[in-house]
């Protein structure tokens, strides 16, 4: 058994849970305690888990209807030292989570993420999708298990910032204490994950496996109207790192010397130049007219790729920027 516990966040899940239940099963062993949040399911998806999911520690909890706020409330009912979010339809296999475990002990990290294969929700196979987590392993060259350096998770979460680092939860594994003391912000649409990586980017440490192990179902969201909405009133991913970064540097989580080296303001004035041209062109495209006879939207739409370009032209030289020792 490891020192881990699994959350399984559900909501009319049952088109998935068959699946679902039988990736579960080679590895659950594993855990030490599993619990069930449901967030008011009318279509049986308690009744199927408490008929075909046995476990000695599993409990059911009941919460409110809430993608993020699911998932806190489950984790907060975790005692052991890791946790795994296993949302439904996504699977794992043994040899994945006695990996994510081990490099989170070798390696004393707070989170540990990797990438995914991706299927339909049948499971069968799907193009691969490039996500965050393939920008670090391929810009760091990364071939075995490895520890990323504070302002490299930071970078990587700026230079990705419509995506989440963290990629897909039900790869990675998280020290329960970090997300007992860092919740997941449930003021972000669905966009929690990634909002989370750039709040608390400097001050968690991440770990990186260049294994795939896990495979992540592509399938309609079951969020509710009002958690897709709010994500237009969620503050954009430039003003959260800038307010993250003012809180590190007086808390001494980054040092004022390594911002110039890590070319932090460029990829700061880069990343607002792409949210405003995005911004625009998002805002043009919702006219009735089609946007492609708008010479307005193209002009913003070749200001959104060319600050996206940028970024990722920055990214290299900031990375090793924030390597190089203080002169």
């Amino acid at each position: 058994m490891l020192p881990l516990g699994v959350v399984i966040p559900t909501k009319n899940s049952m088109p998935y849970l068959p699946r679902h239940v039988e990736g579960l099963r080679p590895w659950l062993d594993l855990a030490a305690e599993v619990v069930v949040v449901d967030s008011f399911s009318t279509d049986g998806t308690v009744d199927f888990l408490r008929a075909n999911l046995a476990h000695p520690a599993l409990r059911f909890l009941t919460h409110p209807p809430g993608l993020y706020a699911s998932w806190n409330h489950g984790i907060a009912q975790i005692s052991s030292k890791y946790v795994c979010i296993a949302t439904t339809g996504d699977t794992v296999t043994r040899a994945g989570v006695c990996q994510l475990v081990a490099v989170a002990e070798s390696l004393a990290c707070d989170v540990v993420i990797s990438r995914p294969s991706f299927c339909d929700v049948s499971g069968q196979p799907m193009p691969d999708k490039q996500w965050p987590v393939d920008d670090v392993i391929a810009a760091l060259d990364v071939r075995q298990p490895r520890r990323l350096q504070p302002f490299e998770a930071v970078i990587f979460a700026a230079v990705n910032a419509t995506d989440a680092l963290t990629g897909s939860c039900a790869s990675d594994l998280f020290r329960t204490e970090i997300l007992q003391r860092h919740p997941f912000p449930t003021d972000f649409g669905l966009s929690g994950d990634a909002a989370w990586n750039w709040m608390h980017g400097a001050e968690v440490i991440y770990g990186v496996v260049p294994d795939k192990f896990s495979t992540f179902a592509l399938h309609p969201t079951s969020a509710s109207v009002a958690e897709k909405q709010s994500r237009l009133a969620a503050r954009r991913a430039d003003a959260v790192l800038r307010a993250a970064m003012d809180s590190w540097r007086r808390t001494g989580v980054i040092t004022e010397q390594i911002l110039p080296r890590a070319l932090w303001e460029d990829l700061m004035v880069c990343l607002t130049s792409y949210f405003d041209a995005k911004a625009a062109f998002d805002q043009n495209r919702r006219h009735s007219v089609p946007w492609v006879l708008n010479p307005r939207a193209w002009r913003n739409r070749i200001q959104r790729e060319r600050a996206a370009k940028t970024l990722q032209r920055l990214k290299q030289a900031a990375l090793l920027g924030s390597r190089a020792p203080a002169q």
